[in-house]
């Protein structure tokens, strides 16, 4: 007799209260946003970037700036400066010279370390005033960049999430028709691709679809057109309704 171990879900949740039903079907509809992205980027290019316009502006990304690695160097050697003038001035105390040749050396000894040391300071207090990145159009007032339309991309998502919502409200009323929870779907996406006609009058706008290419595809667009008539559509700005209808070859 061979024994099957049922798989298990582990979930992470902060949650020590809710069931476990719930928070399965939490995770569930976390997952539905993540399959809605996958389907905007494969089937409604909400990736693409279709429009290259951009507006060139000043510059003003931050950049390293070069006079605060000057001031740096200019520190590092001040302070070098100074432990060489620290280091002759340790050594003279332990050389060899008589106590009346180092005692005449010193004062101009110390002086070198109080020199070196007051230059190391105002390196130091300069350093502190010179910011460590500055706008790119400070350095070179020419500096450009371009940035692109973000207007006009924004305006293309919108007009994309109005397009999938459509698509999306589309296809669960047409598979009440349909009945078919497998292809329904894709079953849609291909009729949105359908030939027809557009006729306009001036009372109304009519949208004559072709036969789709079964009869029960045929049957389900037509009772879905039914639905839709039943509180046409307009265009905005424009007080024609819109009708559908399948046109008889």
């Amino acid at each position: 007799m061979v024994v099957l171990e049922q798989p298990v879900l582990q979930v992470l949740t902060s949650d020590l209260t809710a069931p476990a039903a719930a928070l399965l079907a939490w995770l569930r509809c976390r997952w539905r946003i993540e399959n809605v992205f996958k389907y905007l980027t494969t089937h409604h290019d909400m990736d693409w970037l279709c429009h290259y316009g951009a507006d060139i502006t000043a510059d003003t990304a931050l950049i390293n700036n070069p006079a605060r690695k000057t001031a740096r160097t200019a520190l590092t050697r001040a302070e070098t400066t100074l432990a060489a003038a620290q280091r002759a001035f340790t050594e003279l105390l332990h050389s060899d010279l008589s106590v009346t040749a180092t005692n005449a050396a010193i004062p101009a000894a110390e002086q070198n370390v109080d020199t070196a040391r007051a230059a190391a300071t105002r390196a130091r207090d300069t350093l502190k005033t010179i910011p460590a990145k500055i706008p790119a159009n400070t350095l070179d007032p020419n500096a450009k960049r371009a940035i692109l339309a973000t207007g006009r991309r924004s305006l293309q998502m919108v007009l994309r999430l109005l397009a999938f919502n459509a698509e999306h409200w589309l296809a669960d009323r047409f598979n009440t028709y349909l009945a078919d929870n497998d292809e329904y779907r894709a079953t849609l996406r291909h009729l949105l691709h359908l030939g027809g006609q557009i006729t306009y009058t001036p009372d109304e706008i009519t949208v004559a679809l072709d036969t789709p290419t079964t009869p029960k595809i045929t049957r389900a667009l037509r009772l879905l057109l039914a639905e839709l008539n039943a509180t046409p559509p307009h265009i905005p700005g424009d007080h024609r309704p819109i009708t559908y209808k399948i046109r008889t070859s």
